[in-house]
């Protein structure tokens, strides 16, 4: 059984090493980094494809972003990593400069706001905001349908006609 010093002593060299690396990191991402993406305010019919940008100057390398569903307290992306129980109704299209989550088919539980962060110390943010509308039933189609079976029918009983006058 080890005993708790060379336990204690196997832990800090390494710990110590893991501290500089992590300092290293923060300082070479550090940089100003400038959100180019502007908030939308999106207005989709249901079943349409949705997409939401999310792009800085300059994404450092090891830098990522988070989307996610303010109101409903939810992550939806981790980078370019999907959480797994939204993998169905998103995806994401990567760039150097950032992502864009793609809503596959709008739906009302799709509506409210994305916000999409760079996750760095910095509060580097943008949030988009999304309204469903139910889609636009087609009258027009339906009364030229309903319109050509009234000149079919009517032709028809023109024939009629004609047929009973001739006898």
């Amino acid at each position: 059984m080890p005993n708790i010093q060379d336990y204690e002593y196997q832990y800090d060299e390494p710990q110590d090493g893991f501290s500089e690396e992590v300092m290293e990191k923060e300082v070479a991402t550090n940089e100003k980094i400038k959100m180019i993406t502007e908030p939308l305010n999106i207005v989709a019919i249901a079943g349409d494809r949705v997409e939401l940008p999310c792009r800085v100057e300059k994404l450092p390398s090891g830098v990522v972003t988070i989307w996610e569903r303010p109101s409903a307290k939810r992550i939806v992306s981790i980078g370019d990593n999907l959480i797994k129980d939204d993998a169905e109704e998103y995806s994401i299209a990567a760039t150097d400069a950032g992502n864009t989550l793609i809503i596959v088919a709008a739906t009302k539980k799709h509506e409210g706001q994305y916000k999409c962060k760079i996750a760095t110390q910095e509060s580097v943010e943008v949030t988009h905001t999304i309204r469903v509308n139910q889609p636009t039933p087609h009258h027009q189609a339906l009364e030229e349908h309903n319109s050509s079976a009234v000149h079919h029918i009517s032709l028809t009983v023109m024939i009629l006609l004609v047929t009973v006058n001739i006898m």
